[in-house]
This record gives C-alpha cells, structure tokens and sequence, in this order.
C-alpha cells in the first residue's frame, strides 16, 4: 500500500444516480470503489437508489442511500452529504445533480459519460443548444440513424424541461475538471455537443480471465458434443440488436448445420426475440440461458467458437471479456479499437448479411498465436483513472 504523504488525493466520493442495474457503469464504479479502498484512499460511494444485485459480488461498506425526492431536494441533499464528508475529489456518473451539488463548494469533480446521448431516450439532444451538430452526430454511425428519430414531436412544456435541463448538462460538463470516455467516437462526440476535450480510456478485463481454466464443460452440460458455438451475452433490449444475430444465424445455418446460438442475459426484449426464433423454426438451435454468474459466464466464454455482438455500442465488456479467453469475435463496424488489428476480431456492418457472413468467416478462420490484453485489465484501467485524480487534485490544491 502506498504511502498517503506521498499524494494530496486522501478521500474520494463516487457518485451514481441510480445504483440499481447490473451494467458495465455499475461494475465500473465498484471496481474504482475496491482499487481505492486498496490504495489506502478512503472512498464512500453516493447514490439515491439502490438494489444489492447491483453490488454483484464485490464487498462494499462504505455506501450512502440519500432519499429520493424532486430534483432541488435531491441536489441539496447530495450538496449537504459532499460538504460533511469534504471529499478531495468527486468522481461522478454522468449526471445532471453533480454540478449544482458542488458549486461554490470548492470541491472539484470529474466525470464518466458512459454512452451516448444518442443511445437512450435523451430528449436533450434535441434542445437549441445543440441543434448545429444534431444532424452531424446522428449521421455518423449506423445506429444513430436507424434508432433517433429526426424530428419528434413535443409539447411547450415539454420543451422547455429539455431546453433547461440541456443547459444545466452543458454546465455539467463543461464543468467538470476532466471528462472520461469509452472511445474515440464519444470523444468527438462530446467535443461538438460541449467543446471539451474527453480522455478515452478503456478497461473491463479482470485479471484472473486472462488464466482461467474452465470449471464446467458446458457443451456437456448442455448436451451440445460435437456442435459448434455461436455465443451472445447481452442485456436483452432493442439496442444490443440480438434479432439481427438470430436472423444473421438463421443465414448462417444453411452452410453449417453443426452449430447453435447460445443467447446469455435478459431484458425487456426477450418476449420478442423468442418469438422470432419460433418463426424461424430455430428452437432446437438457439438456447435462451437468462442471466448467467460470473463464476459460470467465464465457462461459457471458454465453450464458444465465435462470440458475436451487434450492439448498437461504442463500447461493450462482453466481447473484451471472450478475447481475454483468445476467442474469436464479431462486432458492430460501430465499435473501432486497436484490437481490429488482430485476426481474431472482426468488424462488420450491424445487418443480418454483415454478421452472417462475419459468422461464417471467423468459423472458418484458423487463428495462430495469443492475444495479450493485458491493457484491458482492470488494475491498468482504475490506476488510470487514479493519475488522472491526483493531476486533478494536485493542481486544485497547488
């Protein structure tokens, strides 16, 4: 353990609205919390609402719940709870509370944009401040365009709770000490919605991955000798794009008769994509397995052949995690990153004929060699992110 003497940055709070899922920003914000505490900071995590399944398995005792009421409420309250603990640093999930909490106060923050504000149902993308880069941002990736519509419909009211609270997101971020994303795309997003210069920095991998030895033979398991695997793990929603695999597979089936989809998560799309596999005669070839553990995933990863994700995502855990086990995987040409460079992945476009034909070739592919991802690590990510604290620390306290 380091010496705290050493660095100014001694106390941390990291805060997320809602600590309720089982996502990559929930895991992200518990792998900060443990790197932390490890390094002898003392961190406290802040949220107003929380399930334990969001904890996954990570052991947390510093954990604040504020009550949940209307935004000023909230603000005041997260405002009051920052200026008892006086934190060094907040470190803070993209969030309109954080900048209003903090003014005045002399504690600095930064923040993690995790997505785009063009994934969700975001109405402030459609406010007047952004309006001369609207249409420049929508048309750059295929999702964009397939997902946003270009000109909703709103009431008067309804506009003017997306002018302001575009306003306050843009103070928000302009704001912030330093702006943290997931790739190069959100970095050029972010400079034409805010003019901020975002740091792209990128992790998810734990270390012990990068040995595992399967547990399980999950194609014993699952009375699948002698097939082939075609896997997906994603939270089951319109944007992780899963019936386009389904029908990419159901292509794919025709030229290879020995292979299965494996389908890992759930979600509110379920009902539907069940559905397509009953339409397409596919049910005694694609296995709905609802949400798997970690200690078990890592089975399912080392039983694959090809893992396949055309999430409409700048960024996504799941197929880093597959590679981490020197698996072969298919993305969403929507996804860039180095590791394009190696024979292992390839990118193609987010369509039932792109990954079809993605499938097919990497089933087909002979891969040599052993991919280091090393980089990817947690422990590389999180030290990270702790230089860029204590460079913010450092010159806020200089």
């Amino acid at each position: 353990m380091r010496m705290l003497a050493e660095k100014k940055l001694k106390s941390v709070v990291l805060f997320i609205y809602p600590l309720v899922g089982t996502g990559g920003a929930e895991r992200l914000l518990l792998e900060e919390y443990t790197f932390f505490k490890k390094m002898g900071i003392e961190t406290r995590i802040l949220t107003f609402s929380f399930k334990r399944k969001a904890l996954f398995n990570y052991k947390v005792r510093d954990l604040q719940v504020l009550k949940e009421s209307n935004y000023l409420s909230e603000v005041l309250s997260l405002r009051k709870s920052l200026k008892e603990i006086k934190p060094d640093l907040v470190v803070a999930v993209h969030d309109l509370h954080i900048y209003p909490a903090t003014i005045f106060t002399g504690i600095p923050y930064i923040i993690h944009i995790h997505g785009s504000m063009f994934w969700t149902h975001d109405w402030k993308k459609y406010a007047l401040i952004h309006k001369r880069v609207f249409k420049t941002i929508r048309e750059s990736i295929i999702g964009h365009k397939q997902f946003v519509s270009e000109k909703p419909r709103f009431s008067a009211l309804e506009r003017i709770r997306i002018e302001v609270s575009a306003l306050l997101d843009y103070l928000v971020v302009k704001k912030a000490k330093k702006v943290l994303v997931l790739s190069p795309q959100m970095r050029w997003e972010v400079e034409k919605l805010y003019g901020r210069d975002a740091i792209v920095l990128r992790g998810g991998v734990k270390p012990d991955l990068l040995n595992y030895k399967p547990k399980q033979d999950i194609k014993e398991k699952l009375g699948l000798k002698g097939k082939r695997i075609i896997l997906s793990v994603a939270r089951l929603d319109p944007r992780k794009r899963i019936d386009v695999l389904i029908k990419a597979f159901a292509t794919a089936c025709a030229k290879s008769d020995d292979i299965v989809l494996i389908i890992v998560g759930s979600g509110p799309d379920e009902g539907r994509l069940t559905a397509l596999v009953k339409e397409l005669k596919l049910g005694g070839k694609i296995i709905f397995t609802g949400h798997v553990k970690d200690d078990e995933l890592w089975d399912y990863y080392a039983a694959c052949d090809v893992f396949a994700t055309p999430a409409w995502a700048d960024f996504d855990i799941a197929p880093y995690e597959a590679l981490a086990l020197q698996k072969k995987v298919v993305w969403s040409s929507e996804m860039a990153d180095d590791l394009l460079k190696d024979e292992r992945v390839i990118a193609v476009e987010p369509t039932t004929k792109g990954f079809a034909e993605g499938i097919q070739k990497m089933l087909t592919m002979k891969i040599r060699g052993k991919l280091d991802l090393q980089e990817y690590t947690w422990e590389n990510y999180c030290k990270k992110i702790l230089n860029i604290c204590e460079s913010v620390v450092d010159r806020d306290k200089a």
